[in-house]
């Protein structure tokens, strides 16, 4: 399927035909045999891993089937080989208590990976490279378990509160720097890169280091005098800060802000000033930190209203949400925004992710009505799931941009939503809604006529796990997007997790 000089993907051609040439095996020596033969490739390699996670269960009178993502990897000091499968089990069914009996194993979707040359295709710098820092020793090594057994909610110190970081220039040297959001109670960070590629803490210096909950922070130019400036969002406010061009930042602006949301950057009116898009989440009067009650789960629209700030020059902002039409649909838990022009017409449409319920696409119709038009319908991009990123990039190379949307696979609820007795008063439509909340991302190909079409099972692109972000970048610059995706939650063991 694939192949360059670090790196072959293989795939079957086609399935083999029940005939001679195609080796059954039966009983249990047969299955050892079989397995023996399926991890074949991985022979010669040390630090092997296999992993099943079982998504589907599927009960009939006299069997059962369950369907698992299959994982296995070994390496050698030349090469690292993956393996990636679907096994479909059948099993009886016993009508007394006696345990089941596997009686046949069906490999579907077989992909194998071999990596030359290095083990891993990145390498860990973290600790080489923010070493120096303290906040690294005393906070950011450990990791979120260890803090959940340590830290108050009541306190106003949170760990769910999806702190984002931003990269910029901060001090005109050409190299990018960090500045990291911080829960409510610890300061806020700023790491500036040094010429040998490390990080050093220059929070107070900045007059940044603020200690509200923050969510997230972009670094651009918002007053056009060629330095990053500093946009955040807090519990509370929207602040904007100016750049002195040394890393120095007095607030200019500020706006009261319930909850604290996310924020994209893009010039929507092409004045030449960047403006501001702050999607907010939770709705009601409940704390950041609280499980939001979206209703209803699969469609809610209980969440906050997102905001557009228009860029009047000097870092001051006007709300303009409801003058240009973004008011439209705006009540849903928004976790992000993504410009782009997506249909070419010069000027800059946005994609909104959503969680528990259906996606936005606003068209800028800007220069000839004033307003934004929220098309996701009727381009067939609303997505219903549980939306928490959005990337554009031109994936198939035919002049289109097209969008990716990081979701949620769960394998518990596929396992659950497609049960006979699941949801029995519900419609076919809700349950449909429901099953699909379960499937994971999507790929959404622009077909260059305002409609996009769906190719994410096609493109093998859905299995993204819990995602919060994803990405389109050219990870080996062979002028395609590859994509990135960033997975994981809160987790603990747990033997009642169905």
């Amino acid at each position: 399927m694939f192949q360059d000089r670090s790196i072959t993907v293989q795939r079957p051609i086609a399935s083999l035909p029940d005939d001679d040439n195609h080796a059954l095996y039966s009983g249990a020596s047969g299955l050892a045999e079989a397995i023996h033969a399926f991890l074949a490739p991985l022979a010669g390699t040390a630090q092997r891993r296999a992993k099943f996670k079982l998504f589907r269960v599927d009960v009939s009178e006299s069997t059962v089937t369950t369907v698992a993502y299959y994982e296995a990897s070994g390496s050698t000091q030349q090469k690292t080989i993956q393996q990636n499968a679907t096994w479909a089990c059948q099993w009886t069914r016993p009508a007394s208590k006696e345990p089941p009996r596997l009686l046949s194993i069906d490999v579907r979707d077989y992909e194998q990976i071999e990596t030359r040359g290095v083990p891993k295709l990145f390498t860990d710098c973290t600790e080489s490279v923010i070493a120096n820092i303290d906040a690294y020793h005393e906070q950011f090594a450990q990791g979120v378990d260890y803090w959940c057994q340590r830290l108050e909610i009541p306190l106003g110190v949170t760990i769910n509160g999806h702190h984002g970081l931003a990269i910029g220039d901060v001090n005109g040297d050409g190299l990018d720097d960090v500045y990291v959001c911080q829960p409510g109670g610890l300061p806020n960070q700023l790491w500036v890169q040094s010429r040998d590629g490390t990080l050093s803490d220059q929070s107070a210096h900045s007059g940044v280091n603020l200690q509200d909950l923050t969510a997230s922070a972009i670094l651009v130019d918002l007053d056009n005098d060629s330095d990053q400036d500093l946009a955040i969002s807090t519990h509370g406010w929207f602040m904007a800060y100016a750049n002195d061009g040394r890393g120095r930042f007095e607030n200019r602006f500020q706006l009261p802000n319930r909850l604290p949301g996310t924020l994209s950057a893009a010039d929507y009116d092409n004045d030449g000033r960047l403006d501001i898009y702050l999607c907010n989440y939770n709705g009601g009067d409940a704390k950041y930190w609280e499980f939001p009650v979206p209703i209803p789960y699969h469609d809610a629209e209980n969440g906050s209203s997102n905001i557009l700030l228009r860029n009047q020059g000097d870092l001051q902002f006007t709300d303009v949400t409801a003058q240009v039409g973004l008011d439209q649909n705006n009540t849903r838990y928004s976790f992000t925004a993504a410009w782009e022009d997506f249909d070419n017409d010069g000027d800059l449409d946005v994609y909104v992710a959503n969680n528990f319920g259906r996606n936005n696409l606003y068209r800028n119709d800007v220069r000839d009505t004033g307003r934004f038009v929220d098309v996701a319908a009727e381009a067939g991009v609303e997505d219903i799931a549980s939306g928490m990123s959005a990337s554009w990039g031109d994936y198939n190379h035919d002049g289109q941009m097209d969008i990716y949307v990081s979701n949620m696979f769960s394998a518990a609820g596929n396992r659950v939503a497609y049960q006979r007795q699941f949801q029995q008063g519900a419609s076919a439509r809700t349950k449909a809604l429901l099953q699909r909340a379960a499937r994971g991302n999507t790929l959404f190909a622009n077909q260059g006529d305002g409609t996009f079409r769906d190719e994410s099972v096609n493109s093998a692109v859905t299995l993204g796990r819990w995602s919060w972000a994803s990405l389109f970048t050219d990870l080996n610059n062979d002028s395609w997007d590859d994509l990135i995706v960033l997975n994981g939650l809160v987790s603990t063991d747990s033997s009642t997790d169905l």
